[in-house]
């Protein structure tokens, strides 16, 4: 019985592989639907991944060129708001919050202040540090500790988020809380293993910025991805770093060019107009 299992285990592993291989082909081959503004790139691309129809938004530059910024409002803002008024070139949605009390969820440090720490009700899914150094990211995981201490000294731009998808070129796998019973992992399993639109920050191995957000929510146009399958897709872009941000009705990639270039889903409609408003954004600003 035990080497039936194992034989199964190998099968569905094998079968597993299989359908990535094709997928990450199917993603490279995709018709892609360019976006520039003067010294980044990106673009949108409408392709069926993981058995399921996708809508990826894009853009990545290198820090050399942009200033990368996390800002946290004294109110519920959306994401094109926060970035007109920084005079922003791009910005992404970033961290948690608390839906009831409108206020941050996560460790919040911007421009040298300490704006927020992270609640324990976090623990389980928000375990890695986002270093916005000067031309340069960083991800780190992080031990669960609200205030990070002397993790944070010497960056005045931090934030925490998660879960970790990659750490220096290793992908993390969060399918463990699949066939748990764990009240702590209840928050991961619903968070990792349910399709959703999703934001990402992360890098290459040359030190490039992504910004990427997966539409989701909208049957027919855009299911969402899982985590692994989100952690599969940064791969497939060169990133060696990457972390999961705030999703769902949250998730929004701005240009100054384009305008909100994803479909927000917090209207329930598949269009640019599902905005909704978030308690903090990353801003990319020229230098």
């Amino acid at each position: 019985m035990k080497r039936h299992l194992f034989l199964l285990s190998l099968l569905l592993f094998a079968l597993s592989a299989v359908a990535q291989s094709a997928d990450s082909v199917a993603f490279v081959n995709a018709k892609r639907n360019p976006l520039k503004i003067k010294g980044a790139k990106g673009y949108t691309v409408a392709v069926e991944l993981f058995d399921a129809p996708q809508n990826i938004s894009v853009f990545n530059y290198s820090p050399k060129r942009f200033t990368t910024d996390i800002v946290q409002t004294k109110e519920l803002t959306p994401v094109s708001v926060v970035a007109k008024r920084c005079d922003a070139a791009l910005a992404i949605n970033a961290c948690f919050w608390n839906v009831r009390t409108v206020l941050p969820k996560t460790f919040v440090k911007s421009n040298g202040k300490v704006l927020s720490l992270t609640d324990s009700s976090c623990y389980p899914y928000v375990n890695g540090l986002v270093f916005l150094h000067d031309k340069e990211i960083d991800v780190l995981h992080s031990l669960a500790m609200p205030d990070y201490k002397g993790l944070v000294e010497g960056c005045d731009d931090v934030f925490a988020s998660g879960p970790l998808l990659i750490e220096g070129g290793k992908s993390y796998d969060y399918d463990y809380c699949r066939n748990t019973d764990d009240e702590e992992l209840r928050l991961l399993r619903k968070l990792c293993l349910r399709r959703h639109p999703r934001s990402v920050i992360g890098c290459d191995d040359k030190g490039n910025i992504y910004l990427v957000v997966v539409d989701g929510r909208s049957r027919g146009n855009a299911e969402g991805m899982t985590m692994s399958e989100l952690t599969a897709l940064c791969r497939w872009m060169g990133m060696v770093e990457a972390v999961n941000l705030d999703g769902g009705g949250s998730s929004a990639l701005w240009s100054c060019k384009h305008g909100i270039i994803n479909h927000p889903s917090d209207n329930k409609r598949f269009d640019h107009e599902g905005e909704r408003k978030v308690s903090s954004c990353i801003v990319v600003r020229r230098r």
